[in-house]
């Protein structure tokens, strides 16, 4: 276990390709929430990933403004 992982829970996010279709860019969102694998859409991913870089940037400053 990483040290990154022991001190704070970082959520799990994985972005699958989804196959078939015209548009290349088509891509399932899914968060780990309780052991499973739960669907999420693009937003919510987007929100997640800058949340989390947000706080890992206040964290390496010794600040949380929130």
């Amino acid at each position: 276990m990483s040290i990154v992982t022991a001190e704070r829970k970082l959520p799990q996010l994985r972005a699958l390709p989804v196959n078939g279709g015209k548009s290349p860019g088509l891509w399932c969102y899914v968060v780990m929430v309780h052991g499973e694998w739960v669907p999420v859409n693009h937003s919510f991913a987007e929100w997640l990933v800058g949340d989390v870089a947000l706080t890992s940037k206040e964290a390496s400053h010794g600040s949380r403004t929130h």
